[in-house]
């Protein structure tokens, strides 16, 4: 557990209270002066939590500080206190989440942006108070308030203790490969959430699957077996329309809609004028011969 110099009560009249980037307690009521000296201390206690977090993953920076908190419009932090703990109270654990838009990998290797992905960035239970279902009961209000389910939610660099956390309560073992540090489970595009990812892809042959996302920039096209590659194909035949009818409905224009040259050749067929006189020295036959083989 965590104690500080100052009394948490205050701030905590509820075991787990939200914060976001006015860094107050969604609870909170007060003035300005009290406005001022609430933030102190919740700076305080955020940047003293995120600091533990870094430590037990070995990580040479914190995730969570207060001044992070600060510049972010979509995050958010949830604490969880024991206010009957010592003379001030302590704080037990801290979970961070928000939202990013990320490039991610389906299952079937296809790339997909999807917008506004909720993200588990932080969670942390001090090592006394671990195993006691205080993460649970933090976890769950978090879900509760963000309308969020276990299996749409990507990690961000978990930790072996979350992935066993997300095991343990959710069954959460399967995951989707990523080329970047967040982690997916199987499940998290199902149920219509082609309509919530917007694909921006381009075909290729041999089942190559390319698109203009990070990913394939770094790694290149993704394969996708021949069976996937016959089924984008036959999707996009019939999505284009018949040749034929293309053609004729282009109307023309540029030269190829320009008043084309008399001809005379043409006129005397069509029109039956008297060839000249040079012509005539021949037999009728013969001109007539003339005129069959210039139409074929």
């Amino acid at each position: 557990m965590v104690e500080f110099r100052f009394d948490i009560r205050p701030l905590f009249t509820q075991p787990i209270v939200k914060v976001t980037s006015n860094l107050l307690p969604h609870t909170f009521r007060g003035d300005r002066r009290q406005c001022l000296d609430a933030t102190s201390k919740m700076s305080e206690i955020i940047d003293r939590l995120g600091q533990l977090s870094a430590n037990a993953q070995k990580l040479n920076t914190p995730v969570t500080t207060a001044q992070r908190l600060r510049m972010s419009e979509n995050q958010t932090i949830y604490l969880l206190a024991d206010i009957n703990q010592g003379n001030n109270g302590a704080v037990i654990g801290l979970l961070k989440v928000g939202t990013k838009d990320l490039y991610l990998f389906d299952e079937t290797g296809q790339t997909r942006k999807v917008e506004n992905t909720p993200c588990i960035l932080d969670f942390y239970i001090h090592e006394s108070r671990q195993r006691a279902g205080l993460g649970k009961d933090l976890f769950e209000t978090m879900l509760a308030d963000e309308k969020w389910t276990p299996i749409k939610c990507s990690v961000d660099r978990p930790s072996e203790k979350l992935l066993g956390f997300l095991k343990k309560h959710y069954s959460l073992v399967r995951t989707i490969p990523q080329a970047n540090n967040f982690v997916l489970y199987e499940g998290f595009f199902d149920d219509g959430s082609s309509s919530a990812a917007t694909k921006q892809t381009n075909g290729a042959g041999n089942g190559m699957y390319i698109t203009n996302s990070p990913n394939t920039q770094l790694f290149g096209a993704t394969y996708l077996g021949e069976e996937n590659n016959k089924k984008r194909m036959q999707r996009h035949l019939e999505a284009t329309p018949n040749l034929a009818s293309q053609i004729t409905q282009i109307s023309p224009v540029g030269r190829y809609g320009a008043r084309r040259p008399t001809c005379s050749m043409a006129e005397i067929i069509h029109s039956g004028t008297t060839p000249t006189k040079g012509a005539e020295s021949g037999s009728g036959q013969t001109y007539e011969k003339l005129n069959a083989d210039y139409i074929l």
